[in-house]
């Protein structure tokens, strides 16, 4: 029997985004680290009440995770984080990824943290172009509106009773990004109620939503009139409070530094009205409905909607009086009467009843049929034979159902559930039925179609329209993290006389042999990965133009990954501008199987007279059938996170301009959070070295014309502050030290040759395109061997620089004035001394975004800091 029923699952969450109900995918679900008694009560206490609360803040970490997991965990309502962007603009303590992939890092730790404070996760389509400093500027990268449709569309979907804002919509806020979210939270709130405004959502099927009131969590104090939220309550279900709960959540912020201690005792947070009905009175739901028979009465719902809601509420009282955690099961019987009850007034309901009450019934069904399957016991698990999956090959899931409860149950159905177009070959039959403690198993070789889209975030697919992602064309996706796994797993079966089916993504099950057992998304990849080294090339020219000769010709690597079981052959070629040469033209591959790599030297070299300007070189496979690969994709992977695929077109970039360096150079490069350093300095044909802490506290410094300290390297290399003394003494002996930005602990460290200090609210200038002023034009810094201008500040990406010194030492030279529009000239981003026989510089300069984008002034510039002196 073959099996290719994904659309079926697609009907039905288009269906439920037609009722406004959120078509998460059950791996983005939260609550998934609760096992066993654990979760079957906080299924139970769900069941209890219809509270849904919606909490809109600007980026990851800017939730407030206690409030989260109280309201969550500890109230059983049902709760979502939207989070405008992803927080692409951010820097990265973790590895070296930034931009889109720091997107994907940080969603998958909002995931993370959703796991454990039981709540839901939303995103916005708004890129996360860096700090800003104003609402104003914030909304000329996400257009007003545009942002409030996605706002509005998320309330719609959600339907909360409360919407909670993070942030207030004032100055206070701080970060522009940050006041442009509490201010559109605030129009959303009406806009949402209002059927005139965004009315494709309403042809699309949502419909106006009015929540009861908008609130916003205050970080400190307690404002007269605000409802106070305990948090740190000791939950027995749980065995912490949910303030321990939610900072262990907070934690999993690591790309940000987020760890947490986890405090027992008394956590409160202050919620203080905003719009709406504002007399709370102790209460965040006073004036909701908060029971289905709440809603239904207020709904004006018939008699027999009526009955079947009095009837469901009343067994799942029963249900939870009967709950005993090492007797689960007893509440089975209960549970299946409660959603036999439920089903019926589901039917009832879809014959008239209003939206809202149709609504809470589908959520509750949901809920419903989780908590019966939790008590009864029953799991369901899917097994790859492989982690990644190719068009065209075939691979064997394994399906089982354990039934770990204390009654046979009836199985009527256990197969895959796959993307329409791909086909599953049944081994074996359909055991009829499960008994105790018994495992029923059965193996599929499944078939993926070529061609085949592979597993990348459906927001990537698609050119931004400037700051904003573009939403798919199927519904039921937006507004989600990502996609529902493609590989996944349904088995039905009879609970009572119920019938009830379970759904679950499929995984590769990895033993490592220090970490144990990891569980895998079963990932769609391309059959080869093309990759390009270096990605930046930089081509020298003269003053007078023309490229510099000895270095005009440039060597490419192009690295190809086979992910195919079969081998593949075909031809490697490089696509390059008119007049370029490129040597060989082109190349035979074959690649032996999964995993296989063949690296292959190419000669690029442009023609004479290339003027100043940026050119690409695009690296093309074509295979034997004639199919085409030119995209590199790499799986971002840590272990807090699960893996996701970023694809990047497999392109060099050769930017062109003139830039020198002092002749001979040798730099020591000690590697920060994430920098590109040694990469950049490579491409100017200077000798790099990367220190590591044998080197740094025992090793010759004196070999080095100069030491480059990556961004944030205080924080993430410990050695550093015994190292310390050891830079400072390589400066006194004649070298020169450049240390780039680190934040405040660093400034009240001591680890400079003269004191500097850094403001707690540290200075920054975002706006990449504002005036430099050239405080010292003839300092070494500015004029040897580059002569730095104006236009060397030409093309930068997304901010100036961050944390900036406030004072110094007279002895040092600040070099530059930098000045975001409407503020005081900052003078703190580039300050240099020279200390006994050398050189320290301080520089805040954001070069560790500018020279992976190829930007020439950030070349030029990096030339004469590692030249100062020689």
């Amino acid at each position: 029997m073959r099996f290719s029923h994904r659309a079926g699952l697609l009907a039905r969450l288009a269906g439920l985004a037609f009722l406004g109900v959120p078509a998460a995918a059950h791996a983005q679900d939260g609550g998934a680290e609760h096992r066993g008694a654990a979760a079957l009560g906080l299924a139970l206490r769900r069941l209890e009440t219809t509270k849904r609360v919606l909490m809109i803040g600007a980026h990851p970490d800017d939730e407030n995770n206690a409030v989260l997991a109280a309201l969550a965990l500890g109230e059983g309502a049902d709760v979502a984080y939207l989070s405008l962007t992803r927080g692409e603009g951010g820097q990265n303590v973790i590895g070296p990824e930034l931009q889109e992939g720091l997107g994907i890092i940080r969603t998958e730790e909002l995931l993370a943290a959703r796991r454990l404070d039981g709540a839901r996760q939303f995103f916005a389509r708004a890129y996360d172009y860096g700090f800003s400093k104003s609402a104003d500027e914030a909304f000329r990268h996400w257009p007003r509106d545009s942002l409030l449709a996605d706002v509005v569309e998320v309330i719609r979907r959600y339907r909360p009773d409360v919407i909670l804002s993070v942030w207030s919509g004032t100055p206070r806020d701080g970060h522009g990004q940050h006041q442009a979210t509490g201010m559109v939270a605030r129009d959303a709130y009406e806009a949402a109620a209002d059927p005139a405004r965004f009315p494709a959502q309403i042809a699309a099927g949502l419909s106006p939503h009015r929540a009861t009131r908008l609130v916003q969590s205050v970080w400190r104090g307690a404002p007269a009139g605000a409802v106070m939220i305990e948090t740190g309550t000791y939950d027995p279900l749980f065995g912490r409070s949910h303030y321990q709960i939610a900072m262990a959540g907070r934690s999993r912020h690591r790309s940000q530094d987020q760890g947490s201690a986890e405090p027992a005792g008394a956590q409160r947070t202050a919620i203080v009205p905003l719009a709406g009905d504002t007399s709370m009175r102790g209460s965040l739901f006073r004036g909701v409905d908060t029971t289905l028979a709440g809603v239904a009465s207020g709904a004006a719902a018939g008699p027999a909607l009526a009955a079947a809601v009095v009837e469901y509420e009343s067994e799942i009282a029963a249900a939870v009086s009967a709950f005993n955690p090492v007797r689960p099961d007893g509440v089975a019987p209960k549970l299946a009467s409660a959603l036999r009850a439920l089903r019926r007034a589901d039917s009832i309901a879809a014959s008239g009843a209003g939206e809202g009450l149709r609504f809470r019934i589908g959520a509750e069904l949901r809920e419903t049929g989780r908590a019966l399957q939790l008590a009864t016991g029953l799991e369901l698990l899917a097994s790859s034979d492989e982690a990644r999956v190719v068009p065209g090959e075939t691979f064997t899931l394994t399906l089982r159902l354990w039934n770990g409860g204390r009654v046979a149950r009836r199985l009527t159905r256990l197969e895959p559930d796959l993307p329409a177009g791909w086909l599953a070959e049944a081994r074996d039959s359909l055991p009829g039925v499960v008994a105790p403690g018994a495992i029923a198993s059965r193996r599929f070789s499944v078939r993926v179609p070529d061609p085949a889209a592979a597993a990348e975030p459906w927001y990537l697919r698609l050119p931004r329209d400037g700051d904003l992602y573009r939403w798919p064309a199927d519904p039921s996706v937006r507004t989600l993290p990502f996609e529902p796994d493609a590989v996944r797993a349904v088995a039905r079966l009879e609970i009572e006389q119920v019938p009830l089916e379970l759904e679950e993504d499929a995984a590769y099950i990895d033993v490592d042999r220090v970490l144990g057992e990891r569980r895998l998304p079963v990932l769609l990849v391309p059959a080869v990965s093309v990759a390009v080294e270096p990605r930046v090339a930089v081509v020298p020219i003269g003053a007078a133009g023309g490229t510099a000769g000895r270095r005009s010709a440039r060597e490419l690597t192009v690295v190809l990954t086979g992910e195919s079981a079969a081998p593949i052959e075909g031809t490697v070629r490089l696509e390059a501008p008119a007049g370029w040469r490129v040597e060989p033209a082109s190349v035979q591959a074959r690649l032996e199987g999964r995993g296989s790599r063949v690296v292959l030297p190419f000669t690029v070299e442009p023609p004479a007279g290339l003027p100043a300007g940026r050119s690409e070189v695009r690296a093309l496979f074509v295979d034997a059938r004639g199919a085409r690969y030119d995209r590199e994709f790499d799986v971002i992977e840590y272990p807090h996170t699960r893996p996701r695929l970023l694809f990047q077109p497999a392109t060099a970039v050769f930017p062109a301009f003139a830039v020198a360096v002092a002749p001979d150079l040798r730099v020591g490069y000690v590697e920060g959070a994430g920098d590109a350093g040694p990469e950049a300095l490579a491409q100017l044909g200077i000798l790099v070295d990367k220190l590591d802490a044998a080197t740094l506290l025992n090793g010759d410094l004196g070999r080095y014309a100069a030491i480059l300290v990556g961004i944030r390297a205080y924080e993430v290399r410990p050695e550093l502050e015994e190292a310390n003394s050891r830079l400072l003494e390589y400066v006194s002996g004649g070298g020169t030290l450049i240390v780039q930005y680190n934040r405040q602990g660093w400034a009240a460290g001591g680890f400079t040759p003269l004191p500097v200090t850094m403001a707690q609210s540290a200075g920054r200038v975002t706006d990449e395109d504002s005036p430099v002023r050239l405080l010292a034009p003839e300092h070494p810094l500015l004029s040897a061997p580059n002569r730095i201008g104006a236009s060397d500040f030409q093309g930068w990406v997304q901010e100036r620089g961050l944390y900036f010194l406030d004072t110094w030492d007279d002895r040092y030279t600040p070099v530059l004035e930098l000045t975001d529009p409407g503020e005081m000239g900052q003078r703190g981003s580039l300050v240099a001394a020279s200390w006994g026989r050398g050189r320290y510089v301080y520089v805040a300069l954001s070069l560790f975004r500018q020279l992976p984008r190829g930007v020439p002034g950030a070349y030029r510039l990096l030339a004469n800091l590692v030249s100062w002196g020689r």
